[in-house]
């Protein structure tokens, strides 16, 4: 997908980042998880009185891209490449009722051309994860799970600047419902399926062409259809898992021929990936998560290749054991 990113004149990056870095080694020292990380896409749970928080690393690049259907190479961006470091949390208030939260620091670059790469922290996420059924059946376990959530910029990033830019200013609310089922000897398989309603955005210029002339500062952003599949084997100490992504954007203009792309424009992308994670035998509430995943087909859309590294501790703010995701 096209690389958004973050302006902060006010900060300097190097310093920032040197001081980020350290909080989030400090955090990941001090917290620990017995539980494999849970998400706003997967079907686990953070048990009652729990509180994972992890600090993650992503980075993700490509060289060719679809202009609209036509995949292409721009030599005057040569590599464009993204890196995130993020902090996230998980609060399980019950046993079927998770808060959870994440905020990344982004920086991009190209290695060919004039145009200079942006850094600064991106949007901060908010979401409540309530599983509503819970069913043993056919020798495992099924679970049907809501997913609600708002996102909110945290500074006033430069948006009409792709494929440097790591936010498009739009505030967003989220739906997702997701059906988990897990087999006594491991199996398992989550479908998740969401919609993400995008509010418009103003830019700096009163004037842009898409699909055709607009004299106006502001950008009606199309809303998001996203859904994924995931299927593997789950363990006491690790899982693995295969997992498969769709991404549409519902509306927007194609890239026009030899033109950069806009915040408002039409992107779809699948994706396919594997993670695993592990959890530290000698010391049980910490887990380690390697992810990858590569767009195999698109639309306005970069080649993307994604790797991703995370700590996850879960901290047991109650006495007793901390037990395994539900």
């Amino acid at each position: 997908m096209f690389l958004k990113t973050i302006h902060l004149q006010s900060l300097n990056h190097q310093n920032f980042m040197k001081y980020y870095t350290k909080i989030l080694l400090i955090l990941c020292c001090f917290f620990s998880s017995k539980l494999f990380a849970q998400t706003m896409t997967d079907g686990l749970m953070m048990a009652k009185q729990q509180f994972c928080l992890g600090a993650s690393y992503r980075s993700d690049f490509w060289k060719n891209y679809w202009e609209s259907d036509f995949k292409r190479e721009n030599l005057n961006l040569g590599n464009v490449s993204l890196q995130e470091l993020g902090i996230m949390g998980n609060y399980g208030i019950k046993n079927n009722l998770n808060v959870i939260f994440s905020l990344p620091y982004v920086w991009t670059k190209a290695s060919a051309g004039t145009l200079q790469g942006m850094n600064g922290l991106q949007d901060l996420s908010l979401a409540v994860k309530y599983r509503f059924y819970d069913k043993n059946i056919l020798s495992g376990k099924f679970s049907l799970i809501a997913v609600a959530g708002i996102s909110s910029p945290t500074t006033n990033y430069v948006a009409d600047y792709l494929p440097l830019a790591i936010g498009s200013q739009s505030k967003t609310a989220s739906l997702r419902g997701i059906a988990y089922y897990r087999h006594q000897n491991g199996l398992f398989l989550t479908l998740q399926g969401g919609y993400i309603r995008r509010a418009n955005i103003t830019i700096d210029r009163y004037s842009y062409y898409t699909d055709r002339q607009y004299n106006t500062n502001e950008v009606f952003m199309p809303d998001v259809a996203h859904f994924t599949v995931q299927t593997g084997l789950y363990k006491p100490n690790w899982i693995a898992e295969l997992t498969f992504e769709q991404m549409n954007t519902l509306g927007g203009a194609d890239i026009r021929k030899n033109d950069m792309p806009f915040p408002s424009t039409r992107m779809v992308a699948s994706k396919l990936g594997a993670m695993f994670t592990y959890r530290i035998p000698k010391h049980r509430n910490l887990s380690i998560i390697a992810s990858y995943n590569y767009t195999i087909s698109g639309r306005n859309v970069g080649q993307s290749n994604n790797f991703g590294l995370s700590v996850f501790y879960v901290l047991p703010l109650h006495k007793g054991e901390c037990q395994l995701g539900q």
